[in-house]
């Protein structure tokens, strides 16, 4: 095994490991053990645990970002925005995704540099949906009528929640994104119905 594939078993070991069973109790042995790897490489490659999840983490994100912002590209209404984060989300809960992004953004309380992993990252993401939300209203001829940074913002956090409690076991609250599904047709719908000049209007007053 080449030493850049020792270090993506690593880091595949120890995102796997956290979907699984979380961060506590993560040793350099038992991530290396899954990779199938000598535990002393964990500090050769990453200097211990710490530095190791830390790459391991932002790999992953940069990931799952990767992957769906090729996709909102294309995106024209509110309701194919919906499906990418409904999709999104489907992938996240069943590869493990959606559990170490609640444990790095458990891990960020404390940790620093999580947090600023953390933080670069979603901007990413953010700039993503941004310019998606961007192009839905420019073609219903709302740009500018709308704060779309404000709305990004909220739609991103409140999406990230979703996904994130719809992939506990159980799921205490249901599937929180399915649950939603019938807005984003409406929303799109009602800009529809509306002409362009007395949404301004309404939009603005609401602003």
């Amino acid at each position: 095994m080449s030493s850049d594939e020792t270090r993506t078993a690593l880091m595949d070991a120890a995102v796997r490991l956290t979907s699984t069973t979380g961060t506590k109790g993560l040793t350099a042995r038992g991530i290396a053990g899954e990779a199938g790897v000598n535990a002393a490489l964990v500090h050769y490659h990453f200097g211990g645990v710490d530095g190791l999840l830390h790459q391991a983490y932002e790999r992953a994100t940069l990931t799952m970002i990767g992957d769906y912002t090729a996709d909102l590209t294309s995106v024209r209404s509110f309701e194919e925005l919906y499906r990418v984060g409904a999709t999104m989300a489907e992938k996240a809960r069943t590869d493990g995704s959606a559990a170490m992004l609640s444990a790095i953004i458990a891990a960020a309380h404390t940790d620093e540099a999580m947090a600023r992993m953390l933080h670069d990252n979603m901007a990413r993401w953010n700039e993503a949906v941004s310019t998606a939300i961007d192009r839905i209203l420019t073609l219903r001829k709302l740009s500018g009528a709308i704060d779309v940074e404000a709305l990004t913002a909220s739609l991103t956090a409140s999406t990230i929640g979703m996904m994130t409690l719809g992939s506990v076991p159980g799921q205490p609250l249901g599937d929180p994104i399915a649950a939603v599904r019938g807005l984003p047709p409406l929303l799109d719908r009602a800009m529809k119905l509306v002409p362009a000049p007395l949404a301004r209007r309404i939009f603005g007053a609401l602003g």
